[in-house]
């Protein structure tokens, strides 16, 4: 038995609590402003070859250019709500859903032993410190396709840079970890994926979870477009290929719906 999460309130798998449950390493992209402190693991993926997490970076830091403008908390909410209502079974969670997660998520954290230490607050302090940064919205996707995708807003674009450039920092010394409870012990491995979107930065991962006798896997894509970033998991148990391109589709999905919104309002990035 894994070590479980709190219960979510909705019987949908709760964005955060997943990433708790499956390692703490979703798509709750972003970190600190400090390279050395706690971030997110880049998720990431599209077919392609796995090459060791960490080795080199996914690719070149994210500049202040851009297309994507910054899209306040309101507009960001209702576009991504649109999108999730054409997903069938998906489920749509707020900035301020995803705020009120946290301290569950926290006290969650007590009753396990991650190792390195420093990878038990990858998602719960990354997810803190993005939040403090940028305004966010997420899509839970039915159980049957395993997958979520998340949009993070900034309105300041060197925040943006910096907690990608944490982030890659976390990703090397957490390209491997384990979480042990009193029942159960979790290793997770984390590995790179070429990705390829139509956003000026993608990066992608493989994260490998063995429990006991059993593994599973799961690709993230995230693409950077200006002032926005999104990310998309998918469980890969037998097809990461197919998992990545799914999740590639998600990412454009997404970014289609924010650069049609932009173009229709007549806005200039």
């Amino acid at each position: 038995m894994k070590p479980k999460p709190p219960r979510a309130k909705n019987p949908s798998r709760s964005l955060l609590l997943v990433a708790s449950g499956v390692g703490l390493v979703l798509a709750l992209a972003g970190c600190t402003a400090d390279a050395g402190t706690t971030g997110n693991p880049t998720p990431g993926s599209t077919p392609g070859s796995t090459s060791e997490s960490g080795a080199n970076p996914q690719s070149p830091s994210p500049t202040v250019a851009g297309e994507l403008g910054y899209v306040a908390g309101p507009e960001l909410e209702a576009a991504t709500s649109e999108w999730a209502k054409t997903q069938e079974g998906a489920a749509f969670t707020s900035d301020a859903a995803l705020r009120a997660q946290i301290p569950a998520a926290e006290k969650w954290l007590e009753g396990i032993t991650v190792v390195p230490s420093e990878c038990g607050l990858y998602g719960i302090g990354s997810l803190k410190d993005q939040l403090n940064e940028a305004v966010m919205a997420a899509v839970t996707l039915p159980e049957k396709i395993g997958g979520d995708i998340t949009i993070a807003s900034y309105a300041d674009l060197n925040a943006l840079v910096a907690d990608v450039a944490a982030q890659q920092h976390l990703d090397q010394s957490c390209a491997k970890y384990k979480i042990s409870s009193p029942r159960q012990e979790i290793t997770t491995k984390l590995s790179d994926l070429k990705v390829d979107t139509s956003a000026p930065y993608s990066a992608g991962t493989l994260m490998v979870t063995k429990n006991g006798g059993s593994e599973s896997k799961q690709v993230s894509v995230r693409a950077i477009d200006g002032h926005v970033m999104v990310t998309a998991t998918r469980k890969a148990s037998a097809n990461p290929a197919a998992a990545t391109k799914s999740a590639t589709a998600d990412v454009e999905a997404i970014l289609k719906v924010l650069r049609d919104r932009e173009a229709a309002a007549g806005t200039t990035p």
